[in-house]
């Protein structure tokens, strides 16, 4: 019986582990299409177009999956019997007397390599396609929530700010208020003694001084002032609060009615014809057609999903040579929006009928696009093409049309 010590199962031959590493670079390759990726070790960059791995690979990914202790632990959260072997999931999960498990189901006898690999490929062709995208985006899913979240905590405290703003500028108006109904009734006081003055004259052979007189334009250009920075601070207020879920309190009295003026002047999206599904090839058509539309091109969500066997370089040109294909064709003008801190010598560039652009360093080309979508005048439609849910779930809040991106290669492809 082979024997099996250590923290790390040195003993146990690599071929034992085949079904676990096969799952580890499964996950690997569907989590690299994800957005944002999945985190894995580099070294399994190598063979992630490998269905079943070399018998010479087994030993360099085993090293780097156990090299990696957080990549194993997501491992072991997706992996089940049904896409793992028993041997595979105790590797991965590592329980208490682990090691010991493993010694009871190796068999004392030399495992027939042709029977287990029928049995592992059956296992593979069952589930691994299928199972190993779900799990990978299920870790992904999970880490953007915690981002939601987070958000949703900042924009919260940003709309507590700016209530306390308000309350204080509120308070400030009022006092300027009451100083301009001061100073209007010691002008009537003194307008009534001036012409109590002139009245009597005659009778009165010395001047009479008269009551002081508050100035009234310098009160009235403070109050002029306060109710600027309180349109501005309600402003923000209604734009914060809209951003906030459903669930949370809302904007009352003026703050409420400024948040509609606000919300009046923001875009409006495209409306399609009647019985014109969304997401269809026709929607799109119709969208990248309208009449004075600006269309936003998310440029790797649409390069990987049309050319994936391609490298990076090779995916990125063909996008660009589809986007002009298709501006030609129809008259358009398109802007698409790459990551270029990893480019070298990106720079915005501009073609016929295409514009590109690369994220600066640090900045994401999702961000890049959301801020796009900002610069354009809020009476012009806006078109963004992408795949992205975090990117289509902030563009349509500010008012913008997308299209998927497979609609749009189809487009493209014509």
């Amino acid at each position: 019986m082979v024997q099996v010590s250590g923290e790390h199962a040195a003993d146990v031959p690599d071929q034992a582990l085949r079904s676990a590493l096969e799952f580890a670079v499964g996950i690997a390759a569907a989590g690299v299409k994800l957005r944002p990726p999945l985190a894995f070790p580099v070294e399994l960059k190598r063979f992630l177009r490998f269905h079943k791995l070399p018998p010479a690979a087994l030993a360099q990914v085993r090293a780097a999956v156990e090299a990696d202790h957080d990549f194993r632990r997501r491992l072991a959260l997706v992996a089940t019997e049904e896409l793992v072997d028993p041997v595979g999931v105790l590797w991965l999960t590592r329980p208490d007397g682990w090691s010991e498990a493993i010694t009871d189901l190796l068999p004392t006898n030399e495992i027939d390599e042709a029977t287990a690999m029928r049995r592992e490929e059956r296992r593979r062709q069952a589930a691994q396609d299928a199972a190993a995208r779900a799990r990978a985006e299920l870790l992904a899913l999970t880490s953007e929530l915690e981002r939601e979240r987070t958000a949703r905590s900042e924009l919260a405290a940003e709309a507590d700010r700016l209530r306390v703003e308000l309350d204080e500028v509120r308070q400030r108006l009022r006092e300027a208020q009451r100083a301009e109904h001061a100073s209007a009734q010691a002008l009537v006081k003194a307008e009534t003694a001036l012409l109590e003055v002139r009245e009597r004259q005659h009778e009165v052979p010395e001047p009479v001084e008269l009551p002081p007189v508050v100035d009234v334009a310098r009160v009235r250009k403070l109050i002029d002032g306060a109710v600027s920075a309180s349109g501005e601070l309600t402003r923000l207020l209604a734009d914060a609060l809209a951003e906030l879920p459903p669930d949370e309190p809302r904007a009352t009295g003026q703050a409420a009615q400024t948040a509609g003026a606000a919300r009046a002047r923001r875009r409006s999206p495209l409306r399609l014809r009647g019985g014109v599904l969304a997401d269809s090839v026709e929607a799109a058509e119709f969208l990248l057609r309208s009449e004075g539309v600006t269309t936003l091109v998310d440029g790797y969500n649409v390069a990987k999903l049309g050319w994936p066997s391609l490298d990076l370089d090779q995916q990125r040109q063909q996008c660009i040579l589809a986007a002009e294909n298709l501006a030609k064709r129809w008259n358009l003008t398109l802007t698409v929006v790459f990551d270029g801190a990893s480019v070298e010598g990106a720079h915005a560039s501009s073609r016929r009928r295409v514009r590109i652009v690369y994220s600066p360093a640090g900045v994401s080309a999702d961000d890049v696009l959301r801020a796009e979508v900002a610069k354009v005048d809020a009476q012009r439609p806006v078109v963004v093409v992408t795949n992205d849910r975090a990117i289509v779930t902030d563009v349509i809040a500010a008012g913008a049309n997308t299209i998927p991106s497979s609609a749009f290669l189809a487009l493209a492809n014509r």
